[in-house]
């Protein structure tokens, strides 16, 4: 209705028993629905259903009035009293006893009274409602916020314009009779349109005991983002002791944001941390900076520890700063591709010393590119670069400015098609090296190849042949090694596959894949070139069907060989989902191999045939199974082995074992994590990873969650190696500590590292968004 309208009145003598109390406010909006409800709660807040669509404007709508007695006089005042009903539009009142003026087209309720509206319901002692505007004032209110899912009482509400105003207020997210949480303010406004309540004087308690306060709050109302401050991060280490940052999160724009968060560390000092983040339709953005100025626990290169230990005195050690910045991009354009990877930090030891996070410290080196890709038909370029800068000693990897490649394949006559390769990079390193190792330079690789594929339901042929030929310009070249070395080399390989299939009992269906890989590829000399992205590869199933048996493009490995390999699958014969998969083969050699990494040929290069490798991988329900092999018969003994079995019902019913070894690489480690319920509402959770080589424990942790209907809480005891220098050995430290995360229903939390440590070290947990 608009303001120059004036409302009817319509009045019938009825006894309508729709009024509540306002200790039954929240009860009588409250459904029970266990299977459908959000979080752990039993139920959520439902609305009546209305008259008019929810965005109707009620204002603009007739008045009905529903009393047992009505004294008015005409064009001035009405007074009804015996369950009184005031309809609206959606607009509902309801009292015991009202009085109208309808020259205002004003209703007072000086005994009480219930007004309900879609997202709004209110029980007051008292009030006063427009009936031709949104405005109204009421006195000791208890409302409950439908669309946000919050409850509380008001000494004084007012609402107008669009906005609600709450005076000497209660707050919760919690459901009705549940007060774990609550909120004390002096004033909280909340704007129609605005995903933000924004309180003055704070008080923020947990089972009745204060725990926050702030001057001015703001906090999220539909899980919308908004600026303001987050709940801090709370952790204890034995070496750094009390660890806390307090983030405040700026909502800039829809598509970008940023987060700035000070940082104390008791027994290093004050820091702060910078994030930017911008996504458009094209490209995602991410960049990031810390900094830790004068570290009272590290002067650059050694901690005070062990600065002390090597004979420095405590006058002498000067405190550093630490620092690190980060950027990610990745973009597409059309048929284009762009990515940036970039970090730096000051020193080896800042992921050791402030990263946390076991994954993180033992990283040996930081990856820094920058990459554009072109890709349309058979065609694909690339022109990227790459650096490093290494977390440990030893030799500096080489940096590509820049490497670019060029592909493309194509058709020929009938069945027939043709593909070229050709690769140019620029391999630079700044440490001063000698021999072999000071070699700098350009290498130009092109590789054109015919191929044959033919292919029927029953099974495959793949014919192949082609030439690799590589030139180098070389630097800094030791004496009696060419400056501009030259290789080429024949390659062809033939490689086929059939497919054979039963149909088993209970509807599923059985395979049987047999595959034959023949490949030829000549021997040159390469113990004069450089090394430099050339690396040996990992022995596996996958590895047979390969055409080098080097990664890189400095080594290209001499074969005669043959492999064979089988594999068979179960499959659901309704679905084709596959629940076993197994896989078997091995090579035969028909000569030796003269190519190597580096040095003379060893004893593996001269065995007539390779280990017999083996995959396994099985899903039966909520059960998943993983399995790789190496048995290297000539020894009788596993080369490699891993496994991984992991159950996961749910995110709350996880149990994840696991094996690993590697004989060459001293390797033995077992991982064993899980997540588990306890009792309603209560879980365990824990990990151990155990390096028996060693005999250490890499990481573990173990904690205790409750998950209420409105609170959560997770509670962490962690020990992670303090890697020195990023290697695993007999004698390293640990860094010991607890963790504490608290998630209030509708108000945010404190602490994300917990989740985050559980995301990392527990497989197939996923962060729980709830309470965010």
């Amino acid at each position: 209705m608009t303001p120059a309208r004036k409302p009817t009145l319509w009045a019938t003598l009825a006894l309508v028993a729709s009024y509540v109390s306002a200790s039954d406010l929240a009860e009588s909006l409250w459904r029970t629905d266990a299977a459908n409800s959000p979080l752990y709660c039993a139920g959520t807040y439902a609305e009546p259903e209305t008259p008019l669509p929810r965005d109707a404007d009620s204002a603009a709508e007739p008045v009905e009035l529903t009393a047992q007695q009505l004294q008015s006089t005409l064009g001035a005042t009405s007074t009804v009293t015996g369950g009184v009903v005031v309809r609206q539009g959606n607009r509902l009142l309801t009292a015991e006893h009202f009085h109208i003026d309808e020259r205002a087209s004003r209703v007072v309720a000086p005994s009480g009274l219930r007004l309900s509206e879609p997202g709004l319901y209110v029980v007051a002692q008292a009030g006063t409602v427009d009936l031709t505007t949104d405005r109204a004032e009421l006195t000791d209110a208890a409302f409950v916020l439908t669309d946000t899912a919050l409850r509380g009482r008001a000494a004084r509400m007012q609402r107008g314009g669009g906005e609600l105003r709450f005076q000497q207020t209660t707050l919760t997210g919690c459901p009705p009779q549940n007060n774990t949480w609550l909120i004390r303010v002096a004033e909280v406004r909340i704007a129609e349109q605005d995903a933000l309540a924004h309180a003055r004087h704070a008080r923020v308690e947990l089972w009745s005991v204060p725990i926050f306060y702030a001057p001015l709050l703001r906090f999220p109302l539909r899980g919308e983002r908004a600026s303001g401050f987050l709940f801090p991060n709370l952790a204890h280490h034995n070496d750094d002791g009390l660890d806390v940052s307090i983030p405040y999160y700026f909502d800039l724009a829809p598509n970008y944001d940023a987060t700035l968060t000070p940082r104390l560390i008791a027994k290093r000092g004050t820091g702060l941390e910078a994030e930017f983040r911008h996504l458009t339709r094209r490209a995602r953005n991410d960049f990031g900076a810390a900094v830790l100025t004068s570290d009272a626990r590290y002067n650059g290169e050694l901690s005070r520890d062990d600065f002390l230990i090597a004979g420095g005195a405590a006058a002498d050690f000067a405190p550093a700063d630490r620092w690190l910045v980060a950027g990610n991009h990745q973009g597409r354009y059309g048929p284009w591709r762009t990515l940036i990877d970039y970090t730096a930090v000051s020193d080896n030891d800042y992921f050791i010393d402030l990263g946390s996070e076991v994954a993180v410290a033992s990283r040996v080196a930081l990856d820094r590119r920058a990459e554009v890709q072109y890709a349309r038909g058979g065609l694909f370029a690339r022109l990227w670069a790459q650096a490093f800068q290494r977390l440990e000693p030893g030799v500096e990897p080489y940096r590509r400015l820049p490497e670019a490649n060029l592909s493309y394949a194509g058709g020929l006559w009938g069945p027939f098609g043709w593909s070229l390769g050709t690769s140019w990079s620029s391999f630079q390193r700044n440490a001063p090296r000698r021999g072999i190792l000071a070699i700098t330079g350009r290498r130009l690789h092109i590789e054109p190849r015919l191929r044959l594929p033919l292919s029927r339901p029953w099974g495959f042929l793949n014919l192949s042949a082609g030439l690799r030929h590589t030139d180098y310009t070389l630097d800094n070249t030791p004496p009696g090694t060419p400056a501009n070395p030259t290789r080429n080399v024949p390659v062809a390989s033939v490689d086929a596959g059939l497919f054979f299939e039963r149909d088993l009992a209970g509807g599923w269906i059985q395979t049987l894949e047999p595959r034959l890989y023949y490949l030829y590829q000549a021997y040159e000399y390469q113990d004069d070139l450089p090394r430099f992205d050339a690396a040996m590869l990992t022995f596996s199933y996958r590895q047979l069907f390969r055409d080098n048996r080097f990664a890189g493009l400095d080594r290209i490995g001499d074969a005669n060989r043959v492999a064979i390999g089988v594999t068979s699958r179960l499959l659901n014969a309704t679905t084709g989902a596959e629940r076993l998969t197994a896989r078997l083969g091995t090579t035969g050699y028909l000569r030796d191999r003269r190519v190597t990494l580096a040095g003379q040929p060893g004893t593996d290069e001269r065995q007539s045939t390779s280990a017999l490798a083996g995959e396994l991988q099985a899903r039966v329900g909520p059960l998943a199974l993983t399995s790789t092999f190496a048995w290297d018969h000539h020894a009788g003994e596993l080369d490699e082995t891993g496994f991984g079995v992991m159950f996961r019902r749910d995110n709350h019913r996880i149990v994840n074992v696991g094996y690993r070894r590697r004989m060459r690489y001293d390797v033995d480690q077992t991982d064993v994590s899980f997540y588990w319920p306890l009792a309603p509402r209560w879980y365990a959770f824990g990990r151990w990873n155990h390096d028996w080589h060693f005999g250490q424990n890499i990481e573990r942790f173990a904690g205790i969650e409750y998950a209420g209907c409105c609170l959560a809480v997770k509670l962490a005891w962690h020990e992670t190696i303090d890697i020195p220098r990023n290697r695993l050995t007999p004698d390293a430290d640990f860094d010991r500590g607890v963790l504490l995360q608290i998630a209030l229903r509708g108000l945010g939390g404190f602490g994300t590292r917990v989740d985050s440590r559980l995301e990392r070290g527990i497989k197939g947990y996923r962060m729980e968004e709830s309470y965010r």
